[in-house]
């Protein structure tokens, strides 16, 4: 009964097809793909998250300070400007690059956080484990608030009512630029770069390695709606509560999805989805009702399709998740911890042990 219970579940959903093109050819080569993730990307842009710019502007990074010896010798943590012009201004924010002095050239996390660089976190433990750590707090990048394109990012390229970048798309961008210093870095593996995030977060970390194929792994903690959550037949949050909490997040054009969830022309395996064939990430926490958990779940089973036509396994799957369930075998990882939302070392201990089992 446990792959039963997992196909009987998705069909409940009535999700709409990945791979099938918009003029209802099959998709069956990875060429086909493609042609996919291309109508895939201008439906997620127009609909939900807004079109994220993709040229029109001048990057460059200014470290502004370098420790040799952090965390008691054993890393050296710099922090960096990320200094952005276009034709219409300037913005900076600051992220901070901690690299473990025992590893030659170590995998990264790109991690968005709600804490300020001031905070410590978790890095001593990740970077104990043989993982350098970008970190960035996303306020840094741009406030949480609805401003109107007035600040960070969005003032370089404000928009429209309908169809411009929300405030997840602008976190996503701004990750992106720290990305194109990394893959110059020579301290770190480039190739090896996973994007984190939590909650809003992970929404944004999802969509930022949906968009941006450089990462080798995107992690979406307890990203629930608007996330890795599948809409349809969600529990807990849903597109009108977005809309009336957080309507900045997104592009104006969302708003009328409000409960019509079954007629949208997408779902959320459609963002999770861009990640394949590389290795994506969906956590979620048994007591998380808010976010859905079993609709996080769902996601990661309705992806593996594209996964398998690539030749590659998606979620290694044989049941519904049950508390304390890890999933690690396939290209899709998953795990339900106890608990409610938050991030911490339980998923972290987690994302690590993926991070290596499967090499990425």
């Amino acid at each position: 009964m446990g792959k039963e219970a997992i196909t009987k579940e998705l069909e409940k959903r009535r999700i709409p097809e990945l791979l099938r093109l918009s003029d209802n050819t099959p998709v069956d080569t990875p060429q086909l793909w493609e042609t996919r993730r291309k109508e895939i990307r201008d439906i997620l842009q127009k609909e939900c998250y807004g079109y994220i710019p993709e040229t029109g502007w001048e990057t460059e990074w200014e470290t502004v300070s370098e420790e040799e010896n952090a965390f008691g010798g054993k890393a050296r943590m710099r922090t960096v400007d990320v200094r952005i012009r276009s034709g219409r201004g300037y913005v900076s924010y600051p992220f901070q690059l901690t690299v473990p002095k025992n590893i030659e050239k170590p995998p990264v996390f790109l991690y968005l956080s709600f804490f300020p660089l001031s905070s410590a976190e978790i890095v001593e433990e990740i970077t104990d484990n043989g993982f350098a750590v970008a970190r960035v707090c996303y306020q840094d990048i741009a406030p949480d608030q609805n401003d109107g394109f007035q600040n960070g990012p969005g003032s370089l390229f404000p928009g429209n009512a309908y169809d411009s970048w929300g405030k997840l798309g602008v976190w996503a961008w701004g990750l992106s630029r720290i990305m194109d210093y990394l893959v110059q870095e020579e301290t770190i593996d480039a190739g090896r770069v996973a994007v984190v995030g939590h909650s809003r977060l992970g929404k944004a970390a999802l969509l930022c390695g949906a968009m941006d194929d450089r990462f080798s792994l995107v992690i979406a903690c307890e990203s629930g709606a608007g996330g890795a959550a599948l809409f349809r037949g969600k529990e807990g949050e849903n597109v009108a509560d977005l809309c009336r909490n957080f309507p900045y997040w997104f592009c104006g054009n969302f708003k009328k999805w409000q409960n019509r969830e079954e007629e949208l022309p997408f779902d959320q395996h459609f963002t999770a989805a861009l990640a394949a064939p590389r290795h994506l990430y969906l956590a979620g926490a048994v007591d998380d009702e808010w976010a859905d958990p079993l609709s996080e779940f769902l996601t990661g089973q309705a992806v593996t399709p594209v996964y398998e036509m690539l030749g590659q396994q998606g979620l290694a799957a044989d049941r519904l998740p049950s508390t304390g369930d890890v999933f690690h075998e396939g290209r899709v990882g998953f795990h339900l911890r106890p608990g409610t939302h938050y991030m911490g070392r339980d998923d972290w201990k987690l994302f690590m042990e993926y991070r290596k089992k499967q090499g990425v």
